[in-house]
């Protein structure tokens, strides 16, 4: 094929973002899922950040700047450092699944990391689970493998000051992006519902931490059979359920992760045709109707970025319904 795919799939997402097919669209940035291609790409761009004998700097205005030491915390050291990470260059929010969201911060944190500290074991480390893992369920291939996860907290394990400084950085920078993501659908909540779900979401995390790390991690599952991880990841997800339910905003966190499932047959029907015809006139302009496999590929790559579209929109149109009548919202049925 004779033209970028990642540049038609930018215009076309650019186009049906105005077309009207999808009913509300944000300031946001539909990110691909992370890759190979992408996590590589971060390892070799040049990173602001670097480490010597005298500890973690920046080059800034051609000088070179020390991070801040005497009577600075951790935490204040990694929001000092957070602007200078490399941009999250792919899709945190993982369709609303905590688990891969979880999974693909960890991936940022590692990538950032490993590339900061430009050492080989490192990097060798990040580059054994890139080449055995599966991006689309955001796992190792193999069950007995690392996950991002794993090895972040593997890291953490060290009990490095630089480490958990450059962890902590990675999280601001996180947290700043979800902010900004987040303004389109959290435009008209109240400030204490934001905190109250940000309350929430912290305690859901914790839950999937402590079974991730605990008897469901990659060494301890091992000693289960079939049966009895099914239970604990029943176990687990029942733990969440229940602190879902007992939130007085519990069905706003919901509304905040409904899914693609969501999505009617009839409006993915209507995106499917749309993207195909655009498709379909740009292969043809470009003297390349044949190219069925790079179509197909074309095809569902901005299929599944327009979905994602439609799957914010139809967030936000509930967190409307939800501002418009608190008392009395309901949560819509999976389509």
């Amino acid at each position: 094929m004779n033209f970028d795919i990642n540049k038609i799939s930018d215009s076309i997402i650019s186009k049906i973002s105005n077309s009207g097919i999808i009913e509300r669209v944000g300031e946001i940035t539909i990110k691909d899922q992370p890759n190979k291609s992408i996590l590589n790409k971060m390892f070799d761009e040049p990173q602001s950040i670097a480490l010597d004998d005298g500890g973690l700097f920046i080059f800034h205005d051609g000088d070179k700047i020390y991070c801040p030491e005497i009577k600075v915390t951790i935490s204040e050291k990694g929001e000092w450092l957070s602007d200078f990470l490399p941009e999250v260059a792919f899709d945190i929010d993982q369709s609303g699944n905590v688990r891969k969201a979880e999974e693909a911060e960890a991936i940022y944190c590692v990538i950032a990391i490993s590339a900061i500290l430009n050492d080989d074991s490192f990097k060798n480390d990040v580059q054994e689970i890139i080449n055995n893992y599966d991006f689309g369920n955001m796992k190792s291939i193999d069950l007995d493998s690392k996950s991002f996860s794993n090895l972040l907290s593997e890291w953490q394990g060290y009990q490095s000051v630089i480490l958990n400084i450059l962890v902590s950085a990675c999280r601001y920078k996180l947290s700043d992006y979800k902010k900004d993501a987040d303004k389109f659908l959290k435009d008209g909540l109240s400030d204490i519902e934001v905190a109250e779900l940000r309350d929430l979401d912290s305690k859901i995390r914790r839950i999937n931490f402590e079974y991730s790390e605990g008897i469901l991690s990659p060494i301890e599952v091992k000693k289960l059979t079939k049966i009895q991880r099914l239970q604990k990841i029943d176990e687990r997800d029942s733990l969440i359920d229940e602190e879902i339910s007992q939130s007085k905003y519990g069905v706003l966190y919901k509304i905040l992760r409904l899914s693609t499932e969501y999505i009617s047959p009839i409006n993915k029907k209507k995106i499917q045709m749309w993207v195909d015809s655009e498709v379909t006139k740009i292969i043809t302009e470009a003297g390349t109707p044949n190219l069925k496999d790079d179509r197909t590929q074309l095809i569902s790559q901005i299929t599944r970025r327009a979905f994602k579209l439609e799957k914010n929109s139809i967030r936000r149109i509930n967190i409307e319904r939800y501002i418009n009548d608190r008392e009395n919202y309901k949560l819509p049925p999976k389509m």
